[in-house]
């Protein structure tokens, strides 16, 4: 994922092990800890999410074909 086009969260209502990236920023799990980067703080810390919740935060990609009607 560019970090340019990276998620900005608010930390506020996060928990401290949210924010400290010991929890996944979605769904608080704890174990395993969370490695994928999701985004970032307005300080530009990087967010961190389990690998489910971060395959959840990816857009889906753009169709490369496109289909037509038939004659």
């Amino acid at each position: 994922m560019d970090w340019g086009s990276m998620l900005t969260f608010d930390p506020d209502g996060l928990s401290w092990a949210q924010r400290d990236g010991d929890a996944c920023v979605i769904c608080h799990k704890r174990w395993p800890r969370p490695r994928v980067r999701v985004g970032r703080f307005p300080d530009d810390t990087h967010v961190l999410a389990c690998n489910d919740c971060a395959d959840s935060l990816t857009p889906a990609p753009r169709a490369t074909v496109v289909s037509f009607r038939g004659r």
